[in-house]
């Protein structure tokens, strides 16, 4: 644990599977209230780590407020944990509007996983190696991560103001990861708490299976005004360390997701004819048609999100065009007249 800003402390989790990002904590420690940023994961683990740095620095759960980025598992597994220990959550309310992860899409109930598949052209009928590996593994997964948590929370919207002693934050729309994140901007100190909006190393998921939502487009614009509102401020985000340059690694992001939507289109082009969310997905993305092994299964759900989100941007550009079958997208280049 390391104070990284005067009553500011970090805690980095991290993990040995390669495809789970460390994990950091924040506290912050006031003689009133303290504040913590975001939890972790439902592990035992997790759980240590987190509470080891809460009882290490004196903190008291009936005096500790939990603010929630986004509603992902990683962010929000033990919030139920320390809610039972006193603690109070405050949260966006529209991160309970749309959500599109794997918990709640996937492993919700089986309705929901045969929903989801469809959207994206998995079918028990056209491709039941593929679903039925997909239901075999997210109830696999259900069985270990357990469902998706529903936890009470005070809301907070963005334009609000909370103070804890010397910090005063200002809670901001970053909405585009998920449809109501929020950070925490504080403007005399010069940081702020991005939540997963920008990170290094990687290009953060835009997870997206419900049609008109625009959520790419959000986050690019999103990222967009980043570059000029917080161009002066150290990012601490959730995932790896924290960023100097915003305007660096937010065009490596925007890039990123426009280079994708290049690939995307060409692949419309060269087929001609329509194709699925999955179909694009694994060609965009060089993964094989057959069926994921339980390791990867995680991955393509997110692959699935992320080229739905790509091709949904498309069509509100006007590049492509899109129909529904049954409860199956389907994509096409738009024509060239």
């Amino acid at each position: 644990m390391q104070e990284i800003y005067h009553n500011l402390f970090q805690e980095t989790i991290s993990y040995s599977d390669r495809h789970m990002s460390p994990r950091n904590l924040y506290l912050i420690r006031q003689p009133g209230r303290s504040l913590m940023v975001d939890t972790s994961f439902r592990f035992e683990r997790d759980w240590e780590s987190l509470r080891g740095m809460v009882e290490t620095l004196g903190v008291s759960y009936k005096e500790l407020d939990v603010f929630i980025t986004h509603d992902h598992p990683d962010h929000t597994g033990l919030v139920p944990a320390l809610q039972e220990l006193g603690a109070s959550v405050y949260m966006n309310p529209e991160e309970t509007r749309k959500r599109a992860d794997l918990l709640h899409c996937y492993l919700a109930d089986e309705e929901s996983r045969i929903q989801n598949l469809r959207i994206v052209g998995v079918t028990k009928k056209d491709t039941p190696d593929v679903y039925e590996a997909v239901m075999e593994y997210t109830g696999r997964a259900y069985a270990e991560r357990g469902k998706a948590q529903d936890f009470p929370f005070i809301p907070v919207h963005p334009g609000q103001t909370l103070e804890y002693g010397e910090y005063q934050f200002d809670v901001v729309s970053l909405k585009g990861h998920t449809f109501g994140q929020c950070g925490l901007h504080e403007k005399r100190h010069g940081f702020l708490f991005c939540g997963d909006q920008i990170m290094t190393t990687i290009v953060p998921i835009v997870g997206s299976q419900q049609k008109d939502l625009g959520l790419l487009k959000c986050y690019m614009e999103s990222l967009g005004d980043m570059k000029h509102r917080y161009a002066d401020c150290r990012i601490l985000p959730c995932h790896y360390g924290p960023i100097a340059d915003v305007e660096k690694e937010a065009n490596r992001i925007i890039l990123g997701y426009l280079d994708k939507c290049e690939i995307m289109k060409g692949i419309l082009e060269e087929d001609g004819g329509m194709m699925t969310t999955r179909d694009v997905g694994v060609r965009a993305y060089g993964r094989s048609q057959g069926p994921p092994d339980y390791r990867h299964f995680v991955s393509c759900t997110q692959i699935w999100a992320k080229t739905f989100s790509c091709l949904e941007f498309m069509y509100g550009e006007g590049l492509v065009e899109r129909c529904e079958r049954e409860g199956i997208i389907y994509w096409k280049r738009w024509k060239q007249f």
